[in-house]
């Protein structure tokens, strides 16, 4: 019988949090075949227009509303295995009732943010139900679809409230003396300001006079500035920038406004054609990697570079480019091919820094080779294409390629002692490998090649794409239902984490527009007098020192808010700068001391000394600097293709 942690009070925390996952894990796997069913029927579409040219009439905007709550029904199993991201910069650090303290207020002001944006979310439904809004085309009520997106986001709110009533109970259990009482502070004093928040009256609260009569670029700096603190005390990201931002708008204007832009700004981005393809980009990715594309492509590369010295480290950053273009993520091609290519290199004598840095960098290609789950969310914040930023990465992600295989290449010329000597190719196996690759290549051709063409939009491309991922995995034999768990479960995982970043994102958006911040910051950056690529370096290095603390995602939001608008305003292009943007960002997930890659690799490779990841991703980092500066002194390297779309 398995034994499960009962606690003083007659709690079985363990297992109340277990019936927690399984509900949610059932809700959530609903709304992931909803999405699968939604790809195809959006490529069925697409089929009858090729062939027939005719469409089956408002499918489009049916498809929309139903995928948002398709998205939000996978919401509360993220909630129930708590995939947020947030900083442990300084509770790492910490022991007994402090470390309980910061967890409890964590927990509670996502909670806090959560009910913020259901509540919102099921305000908007209601007065699209008094106004009979109905959908342009069918004529559909879009208040239910509405209704139901609120209704999952609230389902969040028990989970949460399981996870707090955990901390709760462990502080009581386990403090001691006036630590069990202090622990409580944080999330107490939150709790106060919230109550001045719900009745409307922040003009109570000390220093609320001085905040609103200080200049708005002030106010900005003292929200970023308590909007880092809570960050630095571990509170999950999304609720520091979405608390933040709301209480920051309910102070410059009123708590009402404040939790209509919370409400609307959240069914607008989960309603937005551009973020539609965010899910279906990561259906893709899980399906191609069930099916076993990854090790097809490396498979292929090591027999295509054979002959060179280090044929695997080659292949490895070539395997990663390959299965980069099928999962759009960092973080699962430096995971996939950590398992792949690792054993294989520690095998052959590989030198470990040599084995790790290959590895970790060549992961990052997986979000520069389209299509890209980075530039995606770079399309979302700043409301470009996302089929011209995929074209636009094509060049710069070919330039990263070579340059870290010329970086290797160099390498093994200097120290030929650190992989063994290439051999011959075998004519036979390369071509059963090549055979092996022809649906990847196939897949990645019918996606980009579609969007490049204009024979289908983005979001149809993504349902090419996830359709496509789904048949080879199941003409493999690969979805059985252990495998089908896992799709489900990495995506959901995914979209969870993504979509409350995003509604805590676009709230802190609206803070920083509201006080002009990319405006004053324009201002004193070119009084400054450093010129337009002095500007860009000073950028370059922001991302640099940030990489080192900060997830990518996290990165994104909050800075290209504010940094594209100064970028647009010294006449450079927001497509180009995209690209710029997720090549800094990335070089930042191999930036030691924090990179991401790096903790990925390190978790892969438990016996291998992070000092040593650090050494091996060295000379990359280095080849990165040179990418960006290519980019920069050639924009044409970006622009060129979009110019030809």
């Amino acid at each position: 019988m398995a034994e499960h942690s009962v606690t003083a009070s007659g709690f079985d925390m363990e297992r109340l949090t277990a019936r927690a996952e399984r509900v949610t894990r059932y809700v959530a796997a609903v709304g992931v075949l909803s999405i699968v069913l939604i790809a195809f029927l959006t490529l069925f579409d697409v089929g009858l227009r090729t062939v027939f040219s005719t469409t089956i009439r408002g499918l489009n905007e049916i498809l929309i509303l139903a995928l948002g709550v398709a998205i939000t029904a996978c919401l509360p199993s993220g909630a129930a295995r708590a995939v947020h991201i947030s900083l442990d910069l300084l509770t790492a650090r910490l022991r007994g009732g402090r470390a309980r303290a910061f967890k409890l207020l964590g927990v509670f002001l996502l909670t806090l943010f959560l009910y913020v944006v259901g509540s919102e979310l099921f305000e908007v439904a209601r007065l699209l139900d008094q106004r009979n809004q109905t959908s342009l085309i069918l004529g559909w009520q879009i208040a239910p679809f509405h209704y139901a997106m609120a209704v999952f986001v609230l389902f969040c709110l028990p989970i949460q409230l399981i996870h707090l009533l955990g901390v709760v109970l462990d502080i009581l259990e386990n403090g001691e003396g006036a630590s069990r009482f202090l622990a409580f502070v944080p999330a107490l004093l939150a709790l106060i300001v919230a109550g001045f928040v719900a009745f409307d009256s922040l003009s109570l609260l000390p220093g609320f006079d001085w905040i609103k009569s200080i200049q708005a670029g002030i106010a900005a700096l003292v929200f970023f500035a308590g909007m880092w603190v809570l960050m630095v005390l571990g509170v999950p990201l999304a609720a520091s920038m979405g608390i933040v931002g709301f209480l920051g708008t309910a102070i410059l204007i009123a708590a009402g406004p404040a939790g209509s832009v919370v409400g609307t700004e959240a069914a607008k981005f989960l309603t937005s054609e551009t973020l539609a393809v965010l899910p279906l980009f990561l259906l893709m990715g899980a399906f191609a990697s069930i099916a076993g594309l990854s090790a097809d492509i490396y498979r292929f590369a090591n027999e295509l570079l054979r002959p060179l010295r280090g044929a695997l480290a080659h292949a490895t950053i070539a395997g990663c480019a390959g299965f980069g273009a099928l999962t759009g993520s960092s973080l699962a091609t430096a995971a996939t091919f950590g398992k792949v290519a690792l054993p294989e290199m520690q095998a052959r004598d590989y030198d470990e820094a040599l084995a790790t840095g290959s590895v970790a960098a060549g992961g990052t290609l997986g979000s520069l080779v389209p299509p890209s789950t980075a530039l995606i969310l770079y399309a979302l914040l700043s409301e470009q294409s996302i089929g011209q930023l995929f074209v636009a990465a094509m060049i710069p992600a070919a330039l990263a390629i070579a340059l870290y295989l010329v970086a290797i290449k160099v390498l093994l010329t200097l120290r030929p002692g650190l992989a063994p000597e290439g051999s011959a190719i075998d004519s036979r196996a390369l071509l059963q490998a090549a055979r092996r690759c022809i649906g990847a290549f196939v897949l990645f051709g019918a996606v980009i090649g579609g969007i490049y063409t204009g024979v289908v939009t983005d979001a149809e491309a993504a349902s090419v794409g996830a359709v496509g991922a789904f048949l080879f995995a199941l003409f493999r034999g690969r979805l059985g239902a252990g495998q089908l768990g896992q799709v489900m479960a990495e995506t959901t995982t995914t979209i969870a984490l993504i979509y409350t970043l995003i509604f805590g994102a676009v709230t802190f958006s609206f803070l920083i527009a509201f006080t002009q911040v990319p405006a004053l910051l324009s201002g004193w950056i070119f009084a400054m007098d450093v010129g337009p690529y002095g500007v860009l370096v000073m950028l370059v290095a922001v991302y640099l020192i940030l990489g080192m603390v900060m997830d990518s995602y996290a990165m994104m939001v909050i800075t290209v808010p504010i940094f594209l608008p100064l970028v647009m305003q010294m006449g450079f292009d927001p497509v180009w700068w995209g690209v710029v943007t997720v090549i800094c960002v990335e070089m930042g997930m191999i930036t030691p001391p924090f990179g991401m890659n790096i903790f990925v690799l390190s978790s892969i490779a438990k016996r291998t000394h992070i000092t040593t990841i650090y050494r091996g991703v060295a000379p990359f980092v280095l080849v990165d600097l040179i990418k960006v500066a290519a980019l920069i002194a050639f924009p044409a390297l970006a622009l060129w293709l979009p110019s030809h779309m």
